[in-house]
């Protein structure tokens, strides 16, 4: 198997690591999605809702996968993710489906419904995330916006210490995908370092980067060597996504990881 580089930019000669991060040049770069509050072309009914809140998520990327990272088969070649409430939600009282209720987000959230895709990733400060798994129409229909704001003019912004669609807006930028190059770990399991194992430590003896390490470290990627700020998430397989903070994400000034195989989700502040 390969692993792969994002890179971030409306043309393939001028990327970067992030939409405002260092310039970065990548072999051959493919565009296969994009960041912004634009998300894919999903059912409005099914954009994903923070479960407490009910205020629709903030899409952060959408990205059609490699064949080899297409861990749900060929029927859905693209995932989407998204970043929703905060650890202030309170969880005592939830926004409650009402087609009747004077509140609006109410009144809308019961004409939602799940989508047949979704997995919910749950933080362990409590914050809500979303992946989806799209369909080729799906992926290739987007970028669409976000559903509309069907709060009152001058009603408060959510403050529940996350991200939503109607209070967090952003441009949409292009992905660009390319293979990895000069990483050994490409195709093994990332895992904390130890001796006499395939996974090879990209720090050195007094905690630098190595010198194949150092040029790969800030990228968001699919597959090869990890570099969680924090401990190394326990349950990683070779498909994994490790994003850096994009499209009004927050990670803390971190990053996270996303296993498209075995479901594990964990992200780590700077």
């Amino acid at each position: 198997m390969k692993a792969y580089d994002l890179g971030f930019g409306d043309s393939a000669d001028k990327l970067a690591e992030t939409p405002d991060g260092e310039p970065m040049t990548l072999a051959a770069p493919v565009r296969c999605g994009w960041i912004g509050s634009e998300g894919p072309a999903i059912d409005p009914a099914t954009w994903p809702r923070g479960p407490v809140t009910g205020l629709p998520m903030m899409h952060a990327l959408t990205l059609r996968l490699p064949a080899d990272f297409q861990r749900r088969g060929p029927g859905f070649p693209a995932i989407a993710f998204f970043q929703g409430e905060g650890q202030f939600a309170d969880a005592d009282e939830p926004v409650t489906p009402d087609p009747n209720s004077g509140d609006p987000i109410a009144r809308e959230l019961a004409t939602t419904r799940l989508h047949p895709q979704l997995q919910l990733l749950h933080d362990e400060i409590g914050g809500v995330f979303a992946l989806i798994w799209l369909t080729e129409r799906e992926f290739a229909d987007g970028p669409v916006a976000a559903p509309a704001d069907v709060r009152p003019p001058g009603a408060p912004v959510a403050s529940d210490g996350g991200c939503n669609a109607w209070d967090d807006a952003h441009p949409t930028i292009g992905v660009w995908l390319a293979e990895r190059v000069g990483d050994p770990n490409v195709g093994i399991p990332p895992v904390e370092y130890e001796p006499d194992t395939r996974y090879q430590d990209p720090l050195t003896d007094d905690s630098g980067w190595t010198p194949w390490a150092e040029p790969l470290f800030g990228r968001s990627h699919l597959g090869g060597t990890a570099f969680p700020v924090q401990a190394m998430p326990e349950g990683l397989t070779p498909y994994y996504l490790e994003i850096e903070e994009v499209a009004g994400m927050n990670f803390g000034g971190g990053n996270a990881q996303i296993d498209l195989e075995s479901g594990v989700f964990d992200w780590s502040c700077g």
